[in-house]
C-alpha cells in the first residue's frame, strides 16, 4: 500500500495492484474567496496536475464540496474516468457534466478488480447546526467514507469529512483497519460548530482503538479550517498521528 498526500483531502492510494485518486482539488494558490479571513487554497499544488492524475485507475470523490472536488479537477479529468460517489444525487451530478463511468458505492462492497470498496457512514458535523450553513451555500451536508479491503493489503479506512460518533466506532468494529485516514483540520464556520475531526475526536479515536495507526489529511489548505499541522504536533495526540506534509509518500509493508 502507498499513500501519496497531495493537497488538502487530495490523495493518490495505490492498493491491491491499482491507483485511486482521492477529492481532487486542483485549483491554484488564492483562487477561491475567504471562507473566514483568507484567499484558499492556501498552497500550490505539490505537483503537475498532469503527474496526479498519471495512471490513476478510478477516482473516488467523498462528496461533491469544493474542496474535494472543483471545476479545476472537472475540466482536466477524462470524462471515462471511473469514478465512485456516494448516492444517485452525486452520480447525476457528475453525469451533467458529462462523465460518463460513474458507480455508487454501497455498505454491502463494491467489487474493483479484486479490491473491496465499502461506503461508509459519515456525520458532517452536528447536523442540525451544519446542514443549515451548507444549504444556504448550495451544498449538501451528506458525505462517505471508504474501506478498502483486499486479500493483498492491510485494510484502509479512509474516514472521510466526519466528527467521531458512533458510526465511526461501528465501523473500526465491523472492519477492524489496521490504518485510518482521518480529516484532522477542525474546519468549521461561526455558526456551524466542527464540521470533521479535531484534537478531541483524534483523542477519541486512539482510546477507542489505540491499536489503529492514525494518518492526518485536509490540513493546511482551506480557509474554514481551524487546526493545522503545527497546532496538531503541539497538542496532546501528536504521539499517536502521523501528518505527512504536501507530497510526501507513505509506503507501508504488509
Amino acid at each position: 500500500m502507498r499513500i501519496h498526500q497531495i493537497r488538502n483531502a487530495t490523495l493518490k492510494i495505490d492498493f491491491g495492484g491499482k491507483t485511486f485518486l482521492i477529492d481532487p482539488m486542483f485549483a491554484p494558490k488564492d483562487t477561491y474567496p475567504p471562507i473566514t479571513d483568507k484567499t484558499w487554497p492556501f498552497c500550490d499544488l505539490p505537483i503537475p496536475v498532469k503527474d496526479i492524475i498519471k495512471n490513476i485507475d478510478a477516482v473516488i470523490i467523498t462528496h461533491i464540496h469544493i474542496d474535494h472536488f472543483d471545476k479545476y479537477a472537472e475540466e482536466v479529468l477524462p470524462k471515462s474516468t471511473k469514478i465512485f460517489v456516494q448516492d444517485i444525487f452525486d452520480k447525476n451530478a457528475l453525469e451533467k457534466s458529462h462523465f460518463n463511468n460513474i458507480e455508487v458505492l454501497t455498505e454491502e462492497g463494491n467489487n474493483f478488480e479484486g479490491i473491496k470498496l465499502h461506503k461508509t457512514e459519515c456525520r458532517h458535523g452536528i447536523r442540525e447546526l451544519a446542514e443549515p450553513m451548507m444549504l444556504a451555500n448550495g451544498m449538501r451536508w451528506e458525505a462517505m467514507g471508504v474501506v478498502f479491503e483486499s486479500d493483498r493489503e492491510q485494510t484502509l479506512y479512509l474516514a472521510g469529512d466526519t466528527i467521531w460518533y458512533n458510526g465511526v466506532k461501528e465501523t473500526i468494529d465491523k472492519y477492524n483497519p489496521e490504518y485510518i485516514i482521518v480529516n484532522a483540520a477542525c474546519a468549521q464556520t461561526p455558526k456551524s460548530g466542527p464540521i470533521i475531526m479535531g484534537i478531541e475526536d483524534i483523542k477519541e479515536l486512539h482510546n477507542y482503538a489505540p491499536e489503529i495507526k492514525i494518518i492526518g489529511s485536509h490540513l493546511d489548505c482551506v480557509g474554514h479550517a481551524t487546526l493545522s499541522r503545527y497546532d496538531i504536533r503541539k497538542s496532546e495526540v501528536k504521539d499517536f498521528i502521523y501528518l505527512p506534509a504536501d507530497g510526501e509518500i507513505i509506503t507501508i509493508e504488509d
